[in-house]
């Protein structure tokens, strides 16, 4: 009876919450001139000896960043106060001996002043926390609540993030259901400019750090069509509130989050066309992200494991298919005219048949290895690897193309990312590519194994031709052709130093190095890294290029060769049959434009 009792008692006990466990951190910057964030982190209920660790990398960001190597001044003590023994026992994992049934409380700082979307900064003026750079988890207990505390410099008055409470002023407590829910919210702290808006019923924020020339009221009706329009593809916007934090001071670049993304712009990108455009083009991808990758994921990220890589081959879907849609996005609300548009599915294009890498990696092969070479890219990267960024969207408006002629325009990628959705993301299930095929195979009526076989998993030439015929369009292609040496010069302190060389050109058949120095052609002195003397030279001249290789000379002898071909145009065809104009039509969603209407 007394054993019944205690037990009985015990599970009272968790059931209340007196011996659950939760982790509570306290963040604050009580110098933040010094870039030093200070964290205390309290293990609730913990028992004996535990382990803490901080993530290497962060979701949506593909490489191993050893957050761990900011972290200082680490120590550990009991709830009374009592010093515990912590020790690292690698990289990135700490142990804590204590005894018995008692909290644990963790402090560390984290020295922060890497200014990117994937990392944090501290400053005099604001902080951006990315949480798996800051915060450990508590091995082993990551599913448990987690509850965070912000101790603000007395300057600052904002927090801006997705956790709960959303968006309360004056708050500096917030909650996790879990270790990836916090860490898949960003911070910004400080004193941001704030604008508060509503979108199909929901509150959303942005909140922008930086002065610049932008208008509150442009950027919530810009936003607001670029959200309505991608959440009609879904069917409704899939949370409750949505944060923006965009930093307006320089470079360009984002990171998705489930209910909140970070954006890098330069600060005078609102009054110019093409730097508000590519602003837009941005949010709109990141955006997408809410949708596809956030909650349609593949299946290597369904759950995360924080300590090491996380394989998977579907980045030209993840982040390919959301490069197609942040342009066709822009163009479906109005921001980019169609030639506009077409112009970019031509850079798009000149993009990926300009890298000799297009015959040596597949666009699945470029995803699994995203972990090691899309982020260090090296004078080679060319010439072995492509971009899943830019074959993907190729990939995708391949299909879109394909899917629309062959259901007769009733139709279209969309309604294979509504499949994908319903079938995985609200299912809570990982995606495959197969899976993608699949999908597109259910909505078209397609069989597409060869052409998965060949485009993602091989590197046969895209079929540019045969596709864009099926939407009356046509590729222009340069016909003046110049000299071409395929040696990338740049002048460095006055030395005229080679710094890419590309695979098959006239500069790697003769054995031209990077690193190289080009001294002169045919015993005139380079003194440029455009020289004068080779614009003089046509192709198939003899020429001689001597170089310093290792401080030694030596005269290397070539044929000057051709520019590579180049797409010049897309256009509208002459004469499209009704059928090409169905497509076309339904693929943009604009009339086809007659030869009268063009003049």
């Amino acid at each position: 009876m007394y054993q019944f009792i205690k037990n009985i008692v015990l599970i009272l006990l968790l059931s209340t919450g007196l011996f659950a466990k939760s982790i509570h951190y306290t963040l604050s910057m009580p110098e933040p001139h010094t870039h030093l964030f200070e964290v205390e982190m309290r293990l609730d209920g913990a028992r004996g000896t535990e382990v803490v660790a901080l993530p290497v990398w962060t979701p949506g960001s593909y490489l191993v960043r050893e957050y761990a190597r900011n972290v200082q001044d680490v120590t550990a003590r009991s709830e009374d106060n009592t010093p515990l023994e912590i020790t690292k026992t690698d990289k990135n994992h700490w142990k804590v001996k204590a005894k018995g049934r008692q909290d644990i409380i963790v402090s560390y700082r984290v020295y922060a002043y890497e200014h990117s979307v994937r990392t944090s900064y501290l400053n005099s003026d604001h902080a951006l926390v990315v949480p798996a750079s800051v915060l450990m988890y508590w091995e082993k207990n990551q599913n448990r609540k987690h509850h965070l505390r912000i101790d603000l410099p007395t300057a600052w008055e904002h927090i801006t993030t997705a956790l709960e409470p959303f968006n309360k002023p004056g708050n500096v407590d917030f909650i996790a259901s879990n270790y990836d829910e916090l860490v898949d919210a960003p911070l910004e702290l400080g004193n941001q400019h704030i604008i508060e808006f509503e979108v199909l019923g929901k509150p959303h924020v942005i909140a922008l750090y930086g002065a610049s020339n932008y208008d509150d009221s442009t950027l919530v009706s810009d936003f607001s069509k670029i959200m309505e329009a991608e959440a009609k593809i879904f069917g409704g916007l899939p949370y409750k509130h949505y944060t923006y934090i965009l930093h307006v001071e320089e470079g360009r670049g984002g990171l998705e989050h489930a209910n909140s993304s970070v954006n890098f712009i330069s600060r005078w990108s609102f009054n110019d066309e093409k730097r508000y455009k590519s602003l837009l083009a941005l949010i709109a991808h990141e955006y997408f992200h809410t949708w596809n990758v956030k909650r349609l994921y593949p299946e290597g990220v369904a759950e995360f494991d924080y300590d090491k890589e996380n394989y998977l081959d579907e980045l030209w879907m993840a982040e390919g298919f959301t490069s197609y849609y942040d342009e066709l996005i822009l163009q479906r609300i109005g921001h980019v005219e169609r030639q506009a548009y077409l112009d970019v599915i031509k850079d798009e294009i000149n993009t990926l048949e300009a890298r000799p890498g297009k015959l040596h990696q597949s666009v699945a092969d470029a995803s699994f290895d995203a972990w090691i070479k899309y982020y260090r890219s090296n004078e080679h990267s060319r010439n072995s690897t492509i971009s899943y960024y830019n074959k993907g969207h190729l990939l995708g408006l391949l299909l879109d193309i394909k899917i629309i002629a062959a259901t007769e325009g009733k139709a279209s990628l969309d309604d294979v990312m509504l499949k994908l959705y319903k079938d995985f993301a609200l299912k809570n299930k990982g995606y495959s590519s197969n899976d993608v095929r699949l999908a597109c195979e259910n909505i078209s009526g397609l069989k597409l194994h060869t052409f998965f076989d060949n485009y993602v998993f091989g590197v046969e030439p895209l079929p540019y031709d045969e596709v864009f015929d099926l939407a009356g369009l046509d590729m222009d292609s340069t016909t003046e052709q110049s000299a071409w040496l395929g040696a990338i010069l740049s002048n460095r302190g006055g030395r005229i130093m080679i710094t890419r060389v590309v695979e098959s050109s006239p500069a790697w058949d003769a054995g031209l190095n990077v690193d190289d120095e080009l001294i002169a052609i045919d015993g005139f002195r380079s003194k440029s890294s455009k020289p004068d003397y080779f614009n003089e030279k046509v192709p198939g001249d003899r020429i001689i290029c001597t170089v310093s290789r290792n401080g030694l000379l030596r005269d290397i002898h070539l044929s000057v060769g051709f520019t590579p071909d180049e797409i010049s145009a897309l256009k509208q065809i002459e004469k499209p049959t009704e059928t090409q104009k169905l497509v076309f039509e339904k693929w943009l969603g604009v009339p086809w434009l007659e030869e009268a209407d063009k003049e």
